[in-house]
């Protein structure tokens, strides 16, 4: 097989924590643990704009409201693995990721993990927690290096009243969220561990969106922010097994794994593995 390259414009160079950095001006920043200091009280529009056109749902709010909404964004940067918030915490913010990768898990009574998602930089997160004006049903953590524009709770109610549109953009991605979880809980009960795992990467490489060039195609990606540990979490299977299976799907060249990251050469074959289940 030729070698596979990232592309210029889906992978940038830097450290592994930072692969996917929006691509806007450096910030000074000093981490904080669990609770970081905010780094500005506002971002300059130009950031505002950088965020919002990755995130899929704020790229039409309209001028007004991308300025005002940059207005009342406060920068706060995480450590890797640091909590951002604990389920069940009030919900006092609404994040936009500008750089690094934040893990969404869902924690059981019995203590055990249900990771529900990994978002990459122009994602937004804490949602539904603020559009409730409740508590957060989920937990999110720091993959690596993160810095994220918190909205805090008052300023998104004043936002959500004069800006319909933001209202709108938020109300979308909680809509997107919640067919996430759904698919994700018809991922999790099929029989066997293949076609979880399958159903997996396919989920995870869509809701990355990083590409990479092996010869003169383009392929889906799993960047190393994503480690076999998360896919067993996802895919609700050892770490081991989870190995073994894609080693396997390597040698049949329908993955391809390359500095930790893995490659989709052949979806369709890991789709078959679901739709054999009736998926």
């Amino acid at each position: 097989m030729s070698s596979i390259a990232p592309s210029p414009h889906s992978m940038p160079s830097g450290p592994p924590a930072l692969i996917g950095a929006l691509p806007l001006p450096p910030l000074h920043a000093i981490p904080d643990g669990h609770a970081p200091a905010p780094l500005a009280r506002g971002i300059t529009l130009a950031d505002g704009r950088g965020l919002f056109s990755v995130a899929t749902e704020f790229q039409n709010l309209g001028a007004a409201a991308e300025a005002a909404l940059a207005a009342s964004f406060i920068l706060r940067v995480f450590a890797p693995h640091d909590v951002i918030y604990l389920q069940d915490d009030d919900a006092d913010n609404l994040y936009f990721i500008r750089s690094g990768y934040v893990r969404l898990s869902y924690l059981m009574e019995d203590g055990s993990a249900v990771l529900c998602g990994i978002l990459p930089p122009g994602e937004s997160f804490g949602e539904l927690g603020i559009l409730e004006g409740g508590t957060h049903c989920e937990m999110a953590s720091a993959v690596g290096d993160v810095t994220a524009a918190a909205v805090p709770l008052h300023q998104f109610r004043s936002l959500r009243e004069r800006f319909p549109a933001i209202d709108a953009a938020v109300a979308h991605v909680v809509a997107r969220r919640y067919r996430s979880y759904v698919e994700l809980t018809r991922m999790l009960s099929l029989r066997t561990l293949a076609a979880r795992l399958a159903q997996t990467l396919l989920r995870l490489a869509d809701g990355l969106g990083t590409r990479v060039k092996a010869g003169d195609r383009m392929y889906p990606c799993i960047g190393p922010a994503v480690t076999q540990t998360d896919l067993g979490l996802m895919a609700r299977g050892a770490r081991s097994n989870v190995n073994r299976a894609l080693k396997a799907w390597e040698r049949d060249r329908w993955i391809a794994i390359r500095d930790r990251s893995i490659i989709v050469l052949d979806r369709a074959r890991l789709e078959s593995l679901a739709l054999q289940e009736g998926l």
